[in-house]
């Protein structure tokens, strides 16, 4: 929307006066509705906290129960990817107090930072080869979007680890992923690396979730009961055993066993 304005404000097809005018019943519109739906956003939040619903629960029910399920997903991961900004300025990880940190992004961390440094200067590029000046804007803009989005995407690899404290065992993926399991529901921990090419990065095939980093899983986790667990726009599955990467596989397997205890 922004991007828009700005070249009919620029190309000259609307006058200052007039592109004042529209910029401010566009965006006064847009606040109002982002106002409302904040509101009922906490109003649902609220409802699901009261049903018992987890940590990340209510957030997901929440953004559901007022918006197309592609559009909460959408808004479901810019929120985590700001919050991880945040928890990154405020030298945080959201891991629990007496709970333990698994990192799973070690191998995927390197090149994401490649990419990183390469983003400001493919904006740099643009600003010297585009000869048009309301078009340079525009794609600097963009550029500038797109280079933050991804500093937050790295975030979220430092900032949303695994975790494991006395209560539940977290696994997640960046800011697209959240499975969380009683310690109490699980029977059995082990390492053993396991390469099986799945297309997303979280799928469940024969009753087991796996989660594999570069295509490949190294613990196996098998659980006293059937979880669901939410795989988005894909629906919900029925899962009695988890496959994951850890960085350290068998500190990892180290750490869930002494919550089993």
């Amino acid at each position: 929307m922004i991007a828009v304005e700005l070249v009919l404000l620029f190309s000259g097809f609307l006058g200052v006066g007039a592109g004042v005018l529209v910029v401010a019943v566009v965006e006064g519109s847009l606040l109002v509705l982002v106002a409302v739906e904040a509101w009922l956003v906490w109003r649902a939040a609220r409802r699901a906290r009261a049903r018992g619903a987890g940590e990340t629960d209510p957030l997901a029910s929440a953004l559901r129960a007022v918006m197309p399920g592609w559009a909460a997903s959408v808004v479901k991961h810019d929120i985590l990817m700001v919050r991880a900004l945040w928890l990154a300025v405020r030298r945080k990880r959201d891991v629990p107090e007496d709970g333990e940190a698994i990192h799973y992004s070690g191998q995927l961390r390197p090149m994401m930072w490649v990419f990183f440094v390469l983003n400001p200067l493919e904006v740099a590029l643009v600003e010297l080869a585009v000869p048009w000046q309301t078009l340079r804007i525009v794609l600097a803009a963009v550029g500038i979007l797109s280079t933050v989005w991804f500093l937050a995407l790295i975030a979220t690899m430092y900032k949303y680890p695994h975790s494991v404290d006395p209560r539940v065992l977290r696994l997640r993926y960046c800011s697209f992923f959240d499975f969380q399991v009683p310690v109490a529901d699980i029977d059995s921990v082990v390492v053993a690396k396991r390469t099986r090419g799945m297309k997303r990065s979280s799928e469940v095939v024969e009753g087991t979730l796996i989660l594999e980093v570069s295509r490949a899983t190294n613990i196996s986790i098998s659980l006293r009961r059937e979880h669901d667990v939410d795989l988005g726009l894909r629906g919900t599955a029925t899962v009695r055993a988890v496959d994951f990467w850890a960085d350290g596989p068998v500190r990892t397997a180290e750490l869930i066993r002494s919550q089993l205890a």
